[in-house]
């Protein structure tokens, strides 16, 4: 999960910079602090300017980082889904499988031949993010009302969704790594945070 959530924010200035040199878009331009590392990554081989396969083999990479993440959420959400509440359990499903769409959507952006599935795949992960922005409102509220988490725990996640997605493309301008970083920051926070009371639970 933290492995997944790391590896997503590591690619991103180069996935992001990858996309901003592969397609000259009129009116698009890398955020002033991507444009800083643009010469460094390339002199260090991660970048290709204007390659459309290397923008492509960066989004594979991001996709398995974000299945790795997804991956250890469900995990984690598995071990307590038995005991929560109906609607609780609901708002998991919501929010988690807004995720997941957006997985399904990056595997159609990047790893399955744009002359088979068109723009679909971009759609469908403008879809999972979109939604991600309502349901983890939701289950910020399901938390709060089901199982008395704080209103700090309840307002994070609440707020999750629209800080990732709308803060993302405002600091990275990039679909999917703008709007995924918030998502895999928070991925690393659960998973060190998960850890450190499983190690304060053996050692008490």
């Amino acid at each position: 999960m933290a492995v997944g959530g790391f590896t997503a924010l590591l690619i991103t200035p180069a996935f992001a910079l990858s996309y901003f040199t592969a397609y000259a878009v009129p009116g698009e331009s890398p955020r002033p602090w991507l444009a800083v590392l643009q010469n460094p990554l390339a002199n260090a081989g991660l970048l290709e300017p204007g390659s459309i396969s290397v923008y492509d083999s960066y989004g594979v990479l991001y996709l398995a980082a974000w299945v790795l993440a997804l991956a250890g959420s469900v995990t984690l959400v598995r071990s307590q889904f038995g005991r929560a509440a109906p609607w609780l359990r609901r708002a998991w499903v919501g929010a988690l499988g807004c995720l997941a769409l957006v997985a399904v959507g990056i595997l159609g952006d990047y790893a399955i031949p744009s002359d088979v599935v068109g723009s679909v795949g971009f759609v469908l992960t403008g879809l999972g993010f979109v939604g991600a922005t309502v349901a983890f409102a939701f289950l910020g509220f399901a938390l709060r009302r089901y199982i008395g988490a704080s209103w700090w725990v309840a307002w994070s996640v609440a707020a999750l969704g629209v800080v990732s997605v709308f803060g993302g493309m405002v600091l990275v301008g990039h679909v999917p790594s703008g709007p995924g970083s918030g998502f895999a920051v928070a991925a690393m926070v659960v998973a060190a945070s998960h850890r450190a009371s499983r190690v304060a639970s053996v050692t008490t």
